[in-house]
């Protein structure tokens, strides 16, 4: 008489292989297309900035206010997310633009920037794209 393993195990066994199988294969796709996604999303920020550039239109400067006003010069919207204002005395300022938005083809004046001191020598503009960025000086203000 030859023993063998009874259906109901032999059955379990292969259950159990199966799902094991398939959970390695789950993990394995999962991490995959989550990678794929964020290599895409990343392709997508670039592919709106492209082509992304604003200018300082025009700017002063009045008892601590500073005003600015941009020009976007492309056909591209534009967050505008953090002014930075630097000192001679290696201080800087952070002002959170809480991202204005400048539309393609507009000029558009920023809130006024109050408790500014007299003295910075310079600013920069950051915006949702890394390589969009504005850097004015205090002469194009009408300081210094």
């Amino acid at each position: 008489m030859r023993k063998g393993l009874s259906p109901i195990v032999a059955s379990v066994i292969l259950i159990a292989a199966t799902m094991t199988i398939a959970g390695i294969l789950t993990f394995w796709t999962t991490g995959f297309v989550s990678k794929k996604l964020n290599e895409t999303s990343n392709v997508n920020d670039e592919t709106t900035c492209y082509g992304a550039e604003f200018k300082l239109h025009s700017a002063s400067y009045n008892n601590g206010t500073l005003f600015l006003r941009l020009d976007n010069r492309r056909n591209v919207d534009i967050k505008l997310e953090n002014l930075y204002l630097f000192y001679p005395d290696n201080s800087m300022d952070t002002v959170p633009l809480k991202e204005f938005l400048l539309k393609g083809n507009e000029i558009k004046q920023l809130s006024p920037i109050m408790g500014v001191r007299p003295d910075f020598v310079s600013g920069k503009i950051k915006t949702n794209c890394p390589t969009v960025f504005l850097d004015f000086s205090s002469s194009e203000v009408g300081i210094g």
